[in-house]
Parts: structure tokens; sequence; C-alpha cells
């Protein structure tokens, strides 16, 4: 049996400031869903590339965990 689309994970990874991340995404129905760590962020990806959208999202995700990391050390 075939697996639908929504079930298929992809891997990507990006760079932030010098340091590389992993995190995963998929792709349902218009929209790109990235997950990271404990962390879900999703779009639209409309005329853009899916990939494009989730390498976004992913960085995204990485500089709102570096923030609370730098935050909690503050304190």
């Amino acid at each position: 049996m075939a697996s639908a689309e929504y079930e298929t994970t992809h891997p990507l990874h990006v760079d932030v400031d010098g340091v590389s991340y992993t995190g995963t995404y998929r792709v349902m129905t218009g929209s790109v869903i990235v997950y990271f760590e404990n962390e879900i962020k999703f779009a639209t990806f409309g005329a853009n590339r899916p990939e494009v959208i989730a390498r976004w999202l992913l960085t995204d995700l990485c500089r709102k965990a570096e923030s609370r990391k730098r935050k909690a050390v503050r304190k």
C-alpha cells in the first residue's frame, strides 16, 4: 500500500550564524509543515517551491530557539 504524501517527511538542513541545524518538513495540500526540536511551524507555499518555504520556516524556528537559550542564560 502506498503512503499518502502527507505521511512523508523530508530532512532539511540550514546554517544560521555559522551553526548547522537539522529539521524535517512535510507538504500537505498547499501547506508546508516544519518540525524542529519540540516546535512546529507551517505556512502556505503558493507559487514558491515547498522546499524554499520550509527552509525559511526552519531558519525562523532555529533563531527562535537560540533566542530562548540566550534569555535562559541571562537569568
